[in-house]
């Protein structure tokens, strides 16, 4: 039942992406399908594939990774306000960013320990790999992702034996990393959606405050049991932006109610404890360090983005794990999940047989 437990929340959380997704964008649905079907495949595969072979190619995939984000930044297609995205053609478009997480892991975890104090050199690498793509994305701008990633990646860091000294520069770096993003990345929109936020934008009838207004209102006219399936009237006479992608939850709400969105919420924390415990069960292991990071990215990510939706927190652009709308996300997803099984696959609980 342990190894089946990733498999069963996923696909539970798949079919309440489906159901919302059929009843505010048939067309979108259809897609999705396809991407749950080619994600999938993707999961099983990677479960049976060692983990050693990952480790092998990780350095690869960051050095491709950072290369094909530079490209962006040069080459790129401005598209929603940010050079994020590689056209595929036939309105399918691959979000490179979203395995920034993956290609970290992948390069630190075969060559940093955190049983062993780091040294200077060593300290110099692991901030490289850390830093160089967050700043690529940051600087799109991809705020959320950005924020997503940095934030999870840091995780290897906290857990490192770190020289106390080196702290405060790590600090201090990251506060002038924020300051010059403020000043002169984020674009006036992404400024006033923060600093409004503040103000209680989001009951003002003003146009920083429409998204959220508009989310409030279908969170919460869906009241206990919801208003059914396809009547939805925020997200299908679209008052409700983004209806399929950051504000899906809205959506999920309107129409589920209470109840359903508090069965996604129990899907999620469900998800987030059984990490913690896998975690603690292999804590002499710095396999452990790739389920953390992994759980602070979408626990996170979660958070940021339901907290949006019910107008809890500012709007950043995080869209729903599973849920909503999204070939890059959902794969990104099911990569990280498919090597996380394959840890546990690899490291299965030690039983002991008492002899009476």
């Amino acid at each position: 039942m342990r190894t089946k437990f990733i498999p069963l929340v996923i696909l539970s959380l798949g079919a309440f992406s489906l159901m919302t997704l059929m009843s505010v964008s048939p067309e979108l649905m259809q897609r999705q399908m396809i991407f749950w079907f080619l994600s999938l495949l993707t999961f099983f595969g990677i479960s049976k594939t060692p983990i050693y072979v990952w480790w092998t190619w990780g350095v690869y995939f960051w050095k491709g990774l950072v290369f094909v984000l530079t490209g962006l930044l040069i080459f790129g297609q401005v598209t929603r306000g940010a050079s994020a995205w590689i056209d595929l053609g036939g309105g399918l478009k691959f979000q490179p960013s979203q395995f920034a997480l993956l290609a970290f892991l992948l390069v630190t975890l075969p060559s940093f320990s955190r049983f062993k104090m780091l040294k200077e050199s060593e300290l110099v690498k692991l901030l490289l790999y850390l830093l160089v793509p967050s700043i690529l994305i940051f600087l799109q701008p991809d705020f959320g992702t950005a924020f997503l990633y940095t934030i999870a990646a840091s995780t290897i860091l906290f857990w490192q034996k770190i020289p106390k000294r080196y702290w405060n520069f790590f600090i201090i770096f990251l506060i002038g990393v924020i300051t010059a993003g403020w000043l002169f990345i984020l674009q006036p929109y992404q400024k006033l959606r923060i600093t409004s936020f503040f103000t209680g934008y989001q009951f003002e009838q003003t146009a920083a405050s429409y998204n959220a207004r508009q989310s409030l209102i279908a969170v919460g006219s869906g009241q206990i049991w919801g208003k059914g399936l396809g009547k939805g009237t925020q997200s299908h006479l679209r008052f409700l932006p983004e209806r399929q992608t950051d504000f899906i939850f809205a959506s999920l709400a309107e129409e589920s109610g209470l109840v359903g969105s508090l069965i996604v919420i129990s899907l999620y924390g469900s998800l987030f404890f059984f990490l913690l415990k896998e975690v603690n069960r292999l804590k002499k292991n710095d396999l452990s360090l790739f389920i953390l990071s992994v759980l602070v990215y979408f626990f996170v990510q979660v958070m940021v983005n339901i907290g949006m939706n019910m107008g809890l927190l500012p709007i950043t652009g995080v869209t729903l794990p599973f849920i909503s709308y999204g070939g890059s996300s959902l794969l990104s997803s099911m990569v990280l999940f498919g090597i996380i099984q394959r840890i546990l696959l690899e490291n299965p609980v030690k039983t002991h047989l008492r002899i009476t």
